[in-house]
């Protein structure tokens, strides 16, 4: 008893605090509009861009693009998200232009100059030189009158990005920025190789072994751009075709398509207007670039091939010998290049038509009665393709007869005598 009184006492002292029960959250007032606002401006910051530099696709080639510029083959330049002709990196172009026919001139009077054993090895390498000199001024011009249509087609592209991704589909583009720093590292390997073994092999100063490098540079850069729209292309049109498959009608049961037929048409018209628009707009750069490297790569070959059989091993120049591999492995690379990218690209473009012919076919097949066949033929009928000066379409089988005429010439030339 005593003990209880004494607890009545004392309890009173000591005032019991309020615990709050675990189901209420000790926190500030939610606030739906200021956390709406928050995650709106976070996804917006998170958010895939695919118009203007800071999208993922220019984003990845940026590096190579800069390059591009500095030797006058990108007079572009964003105005918002918009790809426009750039009065500013134009002055880039006519400063190149300049260069290099001051270049061409120190190099031409270099040439004429040097007794060689061979008076045939003067006119091929001053031949070469005057070649690649007519068409990196021809590439340069096409660039700078070619503007607004190269503009064009890039918009076009950023155009497809955005409306995949609002299909849902969106690209990513991790291998294109691999894909453009391996580029970059292996040309930039090949033509420090090409420049320190010419400087060791022939005795040179490196300012005029750049002089005389500065066009072939020029000319290999117009290639990999082409390279570089075409695979982009081809690359669209190989995500379209997926999306086709994977949204062909059942052949049994039902099966819910979250892209339309129309929609994948829409989209292919598109991306073949901008490959026309390439092929157009690199017609003749193709012929001048697969003549020239042929010539480039029958010349090699023959000159590496009559030094190692003519000359004796002992006396033999591997220095010379080396750089003349290292020019060659070079063209084969572009030429290469050039029609690996255009057979992939015209596979992946045709390929629509055998798509949605079997879409038809499987419509037809559940629905005998609907008429929706004739909607198709157009696709068989209208086919991309690279025509090189309107002579030839530009794909791997073109690359086998090359292979096959080079070598007749080439066997052709190594009867004759080398004295």
């Amino acid at each position: 008893m005593n003990f209880s009184k004494l607890m009545e006492k004392e309890l009173p002292r000591y005032p019991r605090k309020e615990v709050l029960p675990l189901s209420k959250t000790r926190v500030k007032p939610f606030d739906v509009e200021s956390t709406l606002s928050d995650v709106t401006e976070a996804r917006k910051c998170h958010a895939r861009k695919y118009h203007g530099p800071d999208s993922l696709l220019y984003s990845a080639i940026y590096p190579i693009v800069s390059i591009m510029k500095a030797l006058g083959l990108a007079p572009y330049d964003f105005t918002g998200d918009q790809l426009v002709p750039s009065n500013f990196y134009l002055l880039f172009s006519f400063v190149c232009m300049g260069t290099y026919s001051y270049c061409i001139r120190n190099v031409c009077i270099r040439f004429l100059a040097v007794k060689r054993e061979k008076m045939i090895l003067n006119v091929v390498e001053t031949a070469k030189v005057l070649v690649n000199y007519v068409i990196a001024m021809y590439d340069l011009i096409s660039v700078i009158f070619a503007r607004k249509a190269f503009c064009r087609i890039w918009n076009a592209l950023q155009d497809f990005d955005e409306k995949l991704s609002q299909l849902g589909y969106p690209r990513k583009e991790v291998k294109t920025r691999i894909a453009a720093w391996v580029l970059l590292i292996v040309q930039t390997v090949l033509w420090t190789v090409i420049n320190q073994s010419g400087m060791f092999a022939f005795n040179e100063s490196w300012l005029f072994n750049m002089s005389y490098m500065c066009l072939y540079v020029t000319n290999a850069s117009s290639v990999y751009k082409f390279f570089g729209m075409a695979s982009f292309l081809g690359q669209r049109f190989h995500q379209l075709n997926q999306i086709a498959r994977d949204n062909l009608p059942s052949r049994v049961g039902y099966k819910s398509t979250s892209v339309s037929r129309k929609t994948i048409q829409e989209l292919h018209d598109e991306l073949m207007v901008s490959g026309e628009s390439l092929g157009s707009l690199y017609s003749w750069s193709l012929f001048f670039w697969l003549g020239n490297l042929s010539v480039h790569i029958i010349s090699n070959l023959y000159l590496i091939i009559d030094w190692i059989i003519v000359t004796n091993a002992y006396s033999l120049s591997w220095p010379v010998i080396f750089n003349a591999s290292s020019w060659l492995s070079g063209y084969i690379g572009q030429l290469l290049a050039l029609h690996l990218v255009c057979d992939y690209t015209i596979t992946e473009a045709n390929f629509m038509a055998v798509t949605l012919v079997e879409w038809d076919a499987r419509v037809v097949e559940r629905y005998p009665h609907k008429d929706t066949v004739r909607t198709t033929l157009h696709f068989l009928n209208r086919r991309l393709h690279f025509s090189a000066g309107g002579l030839f379409d530009v794909k791997l089988s073109l690359l086998c007869s090359i292979v096959g005429v080079m070598s007749t010439y080439l066997i052709i030339l190594l009867e004759f005598p080398s004295t």
